[in-house]
This record gives C-alpha cells, structure tokens and sequence, in this order.
C-alpha cells in the first residue's frame, strides 16, 4: 500500500486556520477597540455640548437674575414712589384740612378771647387752650367751634379763673389725619 505523509499538509492547514482564526480575532479586537473609540468620542462630543449647553443656560440664568433683580428693584421703587406720593396726598390732604381749620378758628374767635396754645395728634384730637376775660366768650367760643363740622364731638374739658381775673379755658374734639 501507498502511503502518503499528511503531516505537512496538516501543519500547514492547522498553521492556515491559526492564522485565519488569529486574524479573525485580531480583526474583532480591532473593531471592539475602533467601537469603543467611536463611543468614546461620541461620548466626549456629547460632554462638550453638555458642557456648552450647560455654560449657556448659565449665562442665562446670571441674565434672567440679573433682569428679575433690576425688575424688583423697579418695583421696589415704584412702590416707594407710589408710598411717597400717597404720604404726600395725605399730608397736603391734612394740611388743607388744618389750614382750613385755623382760617375757620380766626373767624370764630370773640374779641375779649385769646388762644394761647392748640396742640393736635392723631391720638389725642385736637386741644385747644386759651384766655378770656368772660365766660361768655368762651361759651360763645364753644358754640362757633361746635357748628363746625370738621370738630365732631368738641368739649369743653376744664374752664378755670386765674389770680389776675382772667379765665383759662381747655377745648378737646376729634381730630386727627382722618377726621
């Protein structure tokens, strides 16, 4: 019988399939390694973005906080503007009102009648003190002041008479920023 050695021809057929197998291999570690660097840079470029979204929409929000405060600020004045003007209002309100009041005291006053101190608050009213040689002028007084509707619930506190003969009289009303 013929007999042939296939030991060479095996070697190189195992030899072939180790290489083709050993590429095969080295061709998959290949494209691992190439994949896992796609996913990394592709991973990179979305942290940058991130990152520049993220640095974007802080500057964003240093604007906006910047805009919200300007905008209290405005407010905050506007408001202290609006408080200021109403203060005003109220102030020129009552002082019209306390200018009519002393216009009003001038006319009502009888002549033998001096007024030697009027002290007003919005807690106490108004109060009114004075001199008279009669206690008819003070009567009188009483009455004028009375008639006026601007000194609701007016009294005549105290009415005494001094060494010198004079009277001294003490008027209180209502009185204050609001009537």
């Amino acid at each position: 019988m013929y007999q042939v050695n296939f030991l060479p021809w095996r070697q190189r057929r195992d030899r072939r399939r180790g290489c083709f197998w050993l590429g095969a291999l080295l061709l998959q570690v290949t494209l691992l390694l190439l994949a896992l660097f796609l996913v990394a840079g592709q991973l990179r470029h979305q942290q940058a973005q991130r990152q520049a979204r993220l640095t974007m929409l802080g500057e964003e929000l240093a604007a906006l906080t910047l805009l919200a405060h300007q905008q209290q600020q405005e407010r905050a004045q506007r408001a202290l503007h609006s408080a200021r003007a109403e203060r005003q209002a109220r102030n020129g309100q009552h002082n019209r009102r306390y200018l009519q009041l002393l216009q009003q005291l001038s006319f009502s006053i009888p002549p033998p009648l001096w007024l030697t101190e009027l002290d007003s608050d919005a807690t106490n009213g108004l109060r009114l003190r004075g001199l008279s040689r009669s206690p008819a002028a003070i009567t009188q007084f009483e009455r004028r002041l009375a008639g006026m509707p601007a000194l609701p619930r007016l009294r005549l506190a105290e009415v005494t008479q001094r060494d010198d003969g004079l009277y001294s009289f003490h008027l209180a009303a209502q009185w204050g920023r609001d009537g």
